[in-house]
């Protein structure tokens, strides 16, 4: 029971290529149900806008345009986020590896010209209106799961939701009750720490191809095989910097994240649990 007396609801449906679920707490049942439709139908609007995947998307009409266009306030302000990211980085994170990862056939063709892979100047963006300056394909894979989480978390807020957690495939966030980070290693599940009001991301890339399909690429290759595990204020900036995690040597990596807004947790040699609150 949350600490508003009430019992949570929970539904869990696919979307974003996982299982999404969200458990929500402190309103009547009816007005809780009516929160997690509302920050369901705010999760599909996100897929439908930013999958790679889906030619009518923002993202495919971006990688088939030959001049300027307009896309969705939703669209721009993911992208800014990722190119502001990219920059800061150094491209640890970098949304225009798209090229490569359909010539690995990670992703499908999107049937037009394009490049490996570029850089954050490759792409104009004023307001809502963007330019791809070269034929880079743009991919949010890597952060658009994570803005996801975050948009429904808002919109459960904005419904008098007190308490709620909103889980996408392990890319999670939360506020209200505290919610324990559960990280697998090689001596299995271990707690470490609870999370009361913030946002965790795991990517994970495997010794062969078929470990992980969607295939972590740093620059235009892969990168090496592990699991990195982030804890930030945003799910957006949870699930982004796991990539540049995954992109960065091991003993540089916990303070690079830390730089960028996040905590890089490490499975194999636990702290003493902590309460991670407002982080």
């Amino acid at each position: 029971m949350s600490p508003s007396g009430t019992h949570p609801i929970q539904r869990m449906r696919p979307a974003l290529g996982t299982f999404v679920e969200i458990s929500a707490a402190g309103r009547p049942p009816d007005q809780l149900i009516a929160a997690i439709d509302r920050a369901f139908a705010d999760i599909a609007r996100v897929e439908q806008l930013m999958s790679f995947h889906r030619p009518e998307s923002d993202i495919g009409r971006i990688n088939r345009s030959h001049g300027a266009i307009e896309i969705h306030p939703w669209t721009a302000r993911v992208l800014r986020l990722a190119l502001r990211l990219a920059q800061t980085s150094a491209h640890g994170f970098n949304p225009t590896v798209g090229g490569e990862l359909v010539a690995r056939g990670r992703l499908p063709d999107p049937a037009t010209a394009f490049i490996a892979s570029g850089y954050a100047d490759d792409i104009r963006l004023e307001g809502t209106r963007l330019q791809r300056l070269r034929p880079v394909l743009i991919t949010l894979d890597g952060i658009a799961k994570g803005w996801a989480v975050d948009r429904a978390i808002a919109r459960l807020k904005a419904c008098g939701v007190s308490d709620a957690v909103v889980n996408a495939g392990g890319d999670w966030r939360c506020f209200g009750t505290p919610r324990v980070i559960r990280l697998d290693s090689n001596a299995g599940c271990i707690a470490l720490g609870q999370l009361t009001n913030g946002a965790c991301a795991t990517s994970a890339a495997g010794r062969n191809a078929q470990d992980f399909p969607a295939q972590l690429i740093a620059g235009s290759e892969p990168v090496r095989y592990g699991q990195w595990t982030v804890i930030a204020r945003y799910a957006w900036l949870a699930d982004a910097l796991t990539k540049v995690a995954a992109a960065t040597a091991n003993d540089e990596a916990p303070e690079v994240i830390r730089q960028l807004g996040g905590q890089l947790l490490d499975p194999t040699a636990p702290p003493p649990p902590i309460l991670l609150d407002d982080i």
